[in-house]
């Protein structure tokens, strides 16, 4: 028994670290599109139609049958809109008026967003130490904004839109936290990425079919491809699954390594550059979130 519930342990953790990884590289590659022709909302449209007709294709081989009533269809349609419409479309945006580091830095600060949401909505106890902790993540995502200055231009349009990708998709996980577990990955997937396809689309179509496709380089195509199946389709089924097998604190701790991934990519790729000040912002929020997460970890035991 022990040696299975370490294999599932250690299979979580793989599935987070590698989510995070694909995440971590979105950032880089949206942002070099942009320098190629292809607009954040395009790559928006291409990553939530691309990601639900890969997920309803697995449906078809892989538990994706299960019946899901018409009430629990307006659900998820909401989820759809906050975990997948403004999330990926303000983050996609967001990335096109910051640096791909700012953005992925911003995005370690959901943790505590979605701690301060299950506060307001879920009634759950904020200590002290939580209370710091939130007070030095925010610092910190505030010192980091108002340094700005993003390669794009307007990092504070930039990191602001980021940062409301991080409001809405935290508060997917605390009003949609039981939903998570009662279907399956692809099932609860097929259906959020539908809606947002849909959604996205009206929105999008316009810029989406303004795009010469023709004119794009290999590259383009070789970042789209990658965005689309790798940075969200196979991460979402990472992340779901992670989410799973191992406690929403531990699942909170690998949002650490998408600005690390991001960095190392952004300075290869020539999109991004790192200094000293982003480092201590970064420091500042991963500390905030330590803060809180340990601090959670604490009372869990008691």
């Amino acid at each position: 028994m022990d040696t299975v519930e370490t294999l599932k342990t250690l299979r979580g953790h793989l599935m987070l670290l590698g989510a995070a990884v694909l995440w971590g590289c979105n950032a880089p590659m949206i942002k070099d599109l942009q320098s190629l022709g292809v607009p954040a909302l395009a790559v928006a449209d291409m990553r939530a139609v691309g990601a639900a007709a890969a997920f309803w294709t697995a449906s078809l081989f892989v538990g994706g049958g299960e019946r899901v009533s018409v009430s629990m269809l307006g659900r998820l349609c909401v989820a759809g809109i906050l975990c997948i419409v403004l999330n990926q479309v303000l983050f996609t945006v967001g990335v096109t008026y910051t640096s791909p580091i700012d953005a992925t830095v911003i995005a370690t600060m959901l943790p505590i967003v979605t701690m301060i949401f299950s506060a307001i909505i879920l009634k759950e106890a904020v200590t002290g130490v939580k209370l710091a902790g939130i007070m030095v993540g925010a610092a910190g995502a505030v010192t980091l904004v108002v340094g700005g200055g993003g390669l794009g231009g307007g990092g504070l349009a930039g990191d602001a839109l980021c940062f409301t990708a991080q409001v809405s998709c935290a508060l997917y996980m605390v009003i949609f936290s039981n939903t998570i577990h009662r279907y399956s990955v692809v099932t609860l997937m097929k259906w959020l990425f539908l809606f947002a396809a849909v959604i996205v689309t009206m929105v999008t179509w316009p810029t989406v079919a303004a795009v010469d496709y023709a004119a794009l380089p290999l590259r383009a195509w070789g970042e789209i491809l990658f965005i689309v199946f790798g940075g969200t389709f196979v991460s979402y089924i990472f992340f779901t699954g992670g989410q799973k097998l191992l406690r929403p604190t531990v699942v909170s701790m690998y949002n650490y390594v998408q600005p690390v991934v991001a960095t190392v990519l952004s300075v290869a790729m020539g999109v991004g550059s790192f200094g000293w000040g982003k480092l201590a912002s970064m420091a500042m929020v991963f500390g905030g979130v330590y803060i809180v997460t340990h601090a959670k970890n604490s009372a869990a035991k008691g």
